[in-house]
């Protein structure tokens, strides 16, 4: 894959205030905008595009609607009557079309159907995915270099629950007493824990609790089965030693815990030496 630059602009010069990030030599621009400075900000957001509302961008499982249309618009309409937002993004296309009313309509499918897959997303904001419009072949790959990059912008603004994790790195975390989890890594989103980890249920000597685990058991989502604890679906952690300390019952080292079929763990293939 070839080198990209991507450009951050801050429109008010505050780091946490609006975003724009684009790439010089390619058309979408995602902008980030704070529900405090959507007031001082709504013009910019005057283009026909999709945008995702979000709870949180630090959150392992964000909260998030996907919607299409007039973004002023459709946002003025959703500071009324959506409570659970703090953050926008909105993707456009800087052309002097835009994008067309069947681009966004894909586009839509694309981004609720997406996060209706992973599970580390709530997307019960949205119903129902939308119906796939039809499009030609090469239609379709035009959408998918935009995709591409709003994808990568999105990333880069804090937006990485999109990121589909890589189907061969996969790394295990064990112990001699029967532990077992599998993750998935993304360096910039975290470790996936895969459903079925088996964990230990005891807790080690000289670890009086993990609060993550214990709200895991809370919520049923790790299940007491045949002397584990049995993970119920995929979990996210932004840290690799909160995803080791739930399988291991004991405070680790994740960079270390986590380990390929070679052999190598997080630490050998992720960190700088």
């Amino acid at each position: 894959m070839a080198g990209k630059s991507i450009k951050i602009y801050l429109p008010t010069g505050k780091p946490e205030g609006i975003r724009k990030a684009y790439i010089t030599t390619e058309k979408p621009v995602v902008f980030r905008i704070p529900l405090t400075e959507i007031s001082n900000n709504i013009d910019r957001l005057d283009f026909n595009g999709i945008y995702i509302l979000i709870d949180s961008i630090t959150t392992e499982a964000p909260q998030i609607y996907v919607g299409k249309g007039k973004v002023k618009s459709r946002i003025q309409q959703h500071i009324k009557k959506k409570t659970f937002w703090n953050t926008v993004f909105a993707i456009q296309l800087d052309s002097e079309s835009g994008f067309s009313d069947t681009d966004i309509s894909y586009l839509e499918y694309y981004f609720i159907k997406k996060s209706k897959d992973f599970k580390n997303i709530n997307s019960e904001e949205n119903k129902q995915i939308p119906q796939k419009p039809r499009l030609k072949d090469e239609e379709l790959d035009d959408l998918h270099c935009y995709i591409d990059t709003i994808e990568l912008l999105l990333s880069e603004l804090g937006l990485k629950c999109f990121q589909d994790e890589p189907k061969d790195n996969l790394f295990i975390c064990q112990d001699k007493y029967g532990s077992f989890g599998q993750g998935r890594y993304n360096a910039n989103s975290g470790l996936l824990l895969l459903k079925g980890a088996k964990c230990r249920i005891e807790m080690h000597k000289g670890t009086k609790s993990l609060p993550k685990r214990d709200d895991l058991i809370k919520k049923h989502v790790l299940q007491e089965k045949d002397g584990f604890y049995i993970l119920q679906e995929d979990i996210l952690f932004s840290s690799v030693s909160s995803a080791a300390q739930i399988v291991l019952a004991r405070r680790a080292n994740g960079w270390t815990e986590w380990k390929n079929k070679s052999g190598k763990t997080l630490d050998d293939l992720y960190r700088i030496k």
